[in-house]
């Protein structure tokens, strides 16, 4: 008897688990929807709630303000970019992985491009959702590090996931008005803006001692990781965010 008791209590949580997902998403299409239509900065739990068909006291509790549904979104986001992880091979470099999976987050966000537009212009009037959204930003660039095999955490890390956020955010200024089906414009500019990260390094290599490469096993070897292979690291190291930042965050 405890057993199927357990068992119960297990699928009842199952299940709720799914309902909330299915709440957060609801919320998260209805608070994006009315950002395009209205702006975000004044935008209420209340008329959120009311656009998703879902009861006040019920989204509350699955997100009890609008940056958390702002949070719920970019948690969806770094979702489908960590699935693009999953098809990834030895043989591929970390500046390959990371260009793939910013262009898989770009593609996951298009559906909520026009509320995101929305938000971007408010960001200068909306301090709070502005740090927000840099929080959720250096987060999320601190995933795609790790899923490309690349340090997110100590100072070095740290400065890294700044420079990522950096291409990220320059890349997305292309991407908020790239409209075409392939997104070529924002995949030409995520290009452009990872080469221009790279070069810097290079050119400051030139200039002082850069820290070897790491090692790390390719193919069931050991090898110490040549230039490409420490591309996505050192070179975003070099870049601020404080451009990108001043004209403009992402949300996501």
């Amino acid at each position: 008897m405890a057993k199927q008791n357990t068992t119960s209590h297990g699928s009842d949580r199952a299940s709720g688990s799914g309902a909330a997902d299915d709440v957060s998403l609801r919320l998260v299409d209805a608070g994006l929807g009315l950002a395009a239509e209205s702006g975000w900065r004044r935008l209420t739990m209340a008329a959120i709630a009311e656009r998703a068909g879902v009861p006040l006291h019920e989204a509350l509790r699955v997100h009890g303000s609008r940056n958390e549904v702002l949070r719920a979104m970019g948690h969806a986001v770094d979702a489908a970019m960590l699935e693009e992880a999953l098809t990834f091979t030895d043989q591929d470099g970390p500046r390959d992985r990371l260009f793939d999976m910013l262009m898989r987050r770009y593609d996951a966000l298009s559906r909520w491009r026009p509320g995101l537009a929305a938000i971007i212009r408010d960001l200068p009037t909306d301090p709070v959702t502005f740090l927000v959204s840099m929080q959720g930003v250096y987060h999320s660039m601190g995933l795609a590090l790790e899923a490309a095999s690349l340090p997110a955490d100590g100072f070095g890390g740290l400065a890294t996931r700044k420079g990522l956020a950096a291409v990220y955010l320059a890349t997305m200024r292309v991407w908020v008005d790239d409209d075409s089906e392939d997104l070529a414009p924002t995949m030409a500019a995520l290009d452009k803006n990872l080469d221009r990260a790279q070069s810097v390094m290079k050119t400051l290599c030139k200039a002082m001692p850069c820290r070897p490469g790491r090692r790390r096993k390719t193919g069931g070897t050991d090898h110490k990781a040549g230039p490409e292979d420490t591309a996505g690291s050192d070179t975003m190291a070099t870049t601020s965010p404080a451009d990108a930042d001043s004209n403009g965050a992402a949300p996501a």
